[in-house]
Parts: C-alpha cells; sequence; structure tokens
C-alpha cells in the first residue's frame, strides 16, 4: 500500500498537468507508476487532508471527481480518525522531545506542520510503505516518522520499448519506396 499527496495524485488524474518541479517525462513517470501500481494489484491512499486540498482545487468539478476517486478500486480514501491523532500526537510527541517542535521541516509554518503530519500520520497507520510527494515538507516528516517519500523525480520511466521500422517511418516509409 502506497499513499499520494496532492502534488501526485493531481498529476495521476491530470498527467498532461505541468508539475511545480521541472522533472523530465513527468508523465511517463506517473503513467508508469500508475501501470506499476495496477500491475502490482496494489492500494493508493488519498489522506483526507489531501483530498481536501485536492477539492478545493478542483473546484465546481469537485462532485465528478469524487464519483471517479470512489469507483476506482486501486484509490481508498482514508480519514484522519482517532488512530491517526493517536500516531499524529505521537509523532509530535517525539519531535518535540528532540527540541525540534517542526521536526525536520524547518521553517515550515506551523499550520502546515500541522497539516503534512496528518498526511503522515494517516499513511503510517494504514501500512503505506512509501509516501509520493513532491513537498519537501512531507518528506521531512517522512523521514522524522521513518516512512519512505518519494518525490516525482525519483518514480522511474517505464522501460524503453523497441519499435518496428513501419512506428518508426510511419507513413514516410511509402514515400521511401
Amino acid at each position: 500500500m502506497v499513499a499520494l499527496d496532492n502534488s501526485i495524485f493531481c498529476l495521476m488524474l491530470h498527467p498532461d498537468a505541468k508539475p511545480r518541479t521541472g522533472v523530465d517525462r513527468a508523465k511517463d513517470r506517473v503513467l508508469h507508476l500508475i501501470e506499476t501500481l495496477r500491475n502490482n494489484r496494489e492500494f493508493a491512499i488519498i489522506p483526507t487532508p489531501v483530498l481536501s486540498e485536492f477539492l478545493v482545487f478542483a473546484g465546481n468539478d469537485a462532485p465528478a471527481y469524487l464519483v471517479k476517486i470512489r469507483e476506482n478500486s486501486a484509490l481508498r480514501v482514508e480519514p484522519f480518525d482517532e488512530r491517526a491523532a493517536i500516531e499524529l500526537a505521537d509523532l509530535e510527541i517525539t519531535a518535540r522531545g528532540r527540541g525540534e517542535k517542526r521536526g525536520s521541516a524547518t521553517g515550515a509554518e506551523w499550520q502546515k506542520v500541522k497539516f503534512d503530519r496528518q498526511i503522515v500520520a494517516i499513511a503510517r497507520v494504514h501500512g503505506a510503505s512509501v509516501i509520493y510527494s513532491d513537498d519537501p515538507h512531507i518528506a521531512a516528516h517522512g523521514k522524522d516518522s521513518g516512512i519512505r517519500v518519494l518525490a516525482l523525480a525519483d518514480l522511474d520511466l517505464p522501460p524503453a520499448q523497441q519499435m518496428t521500422i513501419d512506428e518508426v517511418l510511419g507513413e514516410d516509409r511509402e514515400e521511401i519506396s
């Protein structure tokens, strides 16, 4: 099981969108991630804070997106519930015990710290092995909590595919003959 932050989740729903970071072949990376998750029959958790962030972005199209998300068997919206609240409290107590209220997310605004920790806590309580995110603060909180965070640039590119001569030349082949 994996978890998605808004930066990667948006790209999964809109692979042609321009990512915040200038990553080479972003669309290929995202589509390959989707295919890999599908082939491995792996679920992707959408933490409710991520869902709310996305729905704000979606605006008037939010209801249609909710239907799509609910119908997709590979996506699971997971709430910030009692278990996640306990996990979040543990993350914060641990950070404060080290004298780092914000943990490794130094410089982050306190409201963002709390929001991002909710995402990490939800991912942890549901057993996510990785969080896909381009947010350096999510990466910092993931590091603090022992969960791996992979950015768009970390995603594998799809394997190269051998093309036939007809595919390479296309319609030009007839002109050459």
